[in-house]
């Protein structure tokens, strides 16, 4: 028989896979294909992926957690990645889906003791205890057929759930074709390509000096559908794609979109879907219009409703609905239409400062220092694509940026970096961040967080294995000494911004008070040694809430401004 390509895929997802238990020694495959889903979907990065992952025993069956306290939100995720490539054919099963919901509502409930030894688990737990959370998200995320018999348990138990809560709960299933989506997504050489079947389709308003065309006209929901299923969970601008909570206008567009006797009003109902590509081709003899380079830019909330309603086979006939298509070049204008077109949207907020004048000449001074500053998601391939000369460069992106400089150089918003990384590009605030913003102060931020990241990595391959010695050897104690207190530095597993305040703290107070010169693995190791000693003095036990804690952060600064000399290591 030939080989699938669900069987192809499995082949190269499983190199990348190894690489990455490899490289963080992960204890499974799963653990690591979770780290390949958070990085490749969720775009987090790789200190982002170890806080939210759950590792060892006693998980409940939940892999992952994301908090999202701003928009008080939960997400939590399950992950399986099949052993063989048989195994691709299967579902997950019964018992596997009880365990998850039954970790999903322990976590949740106030009710529900932990009796587990997984301290990650317990310490969402408790972070959960002191959280606001109305809207819930479990993703069932694997490498296989997913849910397909059992999804009826999923659904009853979530209805359940939203009628003695009065909470939002979103069920996600990501199984093998939403997966290798993603994959090509990743390899893909050519971006993503849809075409759609409509009802009515016209040129609309086009301004020939800049390049740009664009199309109106009607398409009916399953059409729609059908058009962008092979890239559901890669068709979204990543700037645009969060879900809105809010979801009462989803639960609105669904019971029209769903109705007997509403659905042919949906047109007239619904501000539409909004595409925008690199170039676009009517076909009006076959009623079909192709797209090159897609995206959709507006009307995310409407087409994941509509999806939904097409997997649960509940979507009405009748519904059509309002399409614009822009074709564009350039990509500065590309990012202000996604902008402004989203402006009643919740989007990432450091999407509307990208065009800021500071912003955008830190990009140019970052690049004649051999750095790129992504602007914006995948402005770097798409300027590579387009002839732009940036090979080799250093790609930075703008949100990491933003909180690497505000972390290291402004004291008091760094934990603001930690605790809430969104509300620093809030408009009101980011003004007042962006003075004293230079390259300089940027590129010396970015650097020593990733020497501290690279040092967190030796942590916690320590904690998943007690004969791994390199952190103890980089912080110069003896091994045994490491395993017996390796506890008192649990703060380390989201110590990053933390640490990289004290860094520069403590570089600028070694300098002021004329210690001998010291190389950045010392100051950090120093670093180490202060914040834990302030945090193992706490009452507060579960280290995620102290890490991000404004009085954590003031009591370390307070204390390294006190030095009159070099911090002792005390090994005891």
């Amino acid at each position: 028989m030939a080989v699938t390509k669900y069987e192809s895929y499995y082949a190269k997802i499983c190199e990348n896979i190894k690489g990455i238990r490899e490289s963080n020694e992960y204890n499974t495959d799963s653990l690591a294909f979770a780290h390949w889903y958070l990085k490749n979907y969720y775009k987090l990065q790789e200190q982002d992926i170890a806080e939210a992952l759950i590792d060892g025993a006693g998980d409940l069956g939940i892999d992952s957690v994301i908090i999202d306290e701003e928009n008080q939100a939960l997400i939590v995720m399950q992950y399986k990645f099949p052993a063989k490539k048989e195994n691709i054919k299967n579902e997950i099963d019964q018992g596997e889906i009880l365990k998850t919901w039954n970790g999903f509502m322990t976590l949740i409930s106030n009710e529900r003791c932990y009796e587990g030894s997984n301290t990650k688990f317990a310490e969402f737990k408790s972070r959960l205890e002191n959280s606001i959370i109305t809207h819930f998200r479990i993703c069932f995320v694997s490498y296989n057929k997913g849910i397909v018999a059992n999804k009826s348990i999923v659904e009853s138990n979530a209805e359940t759930f939203r009628q003695d809560t009065g909470s939002e709960l979103e069920i996600v299933y990501h199984d093998r074709d939403a997966i290798a989506n993603i994959y090509e997504k990743i390899n893909r050489k050519n971006s993503i390509s849809v075409s759609l079947k409509y009802k009515q389709m016209q040129p609309a308003y086009n301004v020939q000096t800049r390049k740009i065309d664009s199309f109106v006209g009607f398409v009916n929901g399953k059409e729609l559908v059908q058009g962008i299923s092979n890239n559901i969970a890669t068709i979204f601008d990543e700037n645009i794609r969060l879900y809105e909570y809010g979801s009462s206008v989803n639960n609105g567009i669904n019971r029209t979109a769903t109705s007997t006797d509403q659905a042919d009003m949906f047109y007239f109902y619904n501000n539409g879907i909004v595409f925008i590509c690199d170039q676009a081709q009517n076909s009006p003899a076959s009623n079909e219009i192709f797209l090159t380079g897609a995206s959709v830019v507006n009307g995310c909330q409407t087409l994941n409703t509509l999806y939904n309603a097409v997997q649960k086979g509940k979507l009405n006939d009748t519904v059509y609905i309002l399409v614009r298509v822009i074709s564009i070049a350039d990509y500065s204008e590309r990012m202000r239409i996604t902008e402004f077109l989203n402006s009643q949207t919740p989007i990432r907020d450091s999407y509307f400062i990208a065009n800021h004048t500071v912003i955008r000449d830190l990009q140019k001074k970052l690049l004649e220092k051999g750095y790129f500053l992504e602007r914006q998601i995948n402005e770097y391939e798409y300027m590579k694509e387009h002839g732009v000369d940036i090979q080799g460069k250093i790609v930075m992106e703008l949100e990491n940026v933003i909180q690497y400089y505000v972390g290291y150089w402004i004291d008091k918003n760094a934990s603001l970096a930690k605790r809430g990384k969104n509300a620093l590009f809030d408009k009101n605030k980011i003004e007042e961040l962006l003075v004293g913003l230079t390259a300089d102060k940027v590129i010396e931020a970015y650097n020593v967080y990733n020497a501290i990241s690279e040092v967190l990595t030796l942590y916690r391959k320590t904690r998943r294995n007690s004969s791994k010695d390199e952190f103890a050897k980089y912080i110069g104690v003896k091994q045994i000494w490491m395993n017996e207190n390796i506890d008192s530095f649990r703060f380390m597993n989201t110590g990053d911004i933390i640490l990289l305040n004290t860094y520069r703290n403590l570089k600028d107070q070694y300098k002021r008070k004329k210690i001998a010169e010291l190389e950045q693995k010392d100051i950090i190791i120093d670093s180490i040694f202060i914040v834990r000693d302030v945090i193992n003095k706490e009452e507060e036990k579960n280290v995620s809430l102290l890490t991000k804690n404004s009085s954590i952060f003031n009591k370390v600064q307070i204390k390294v401004s006190a030095l009159e000399e070099r911090v002792e290591h005390k090994a005891d």
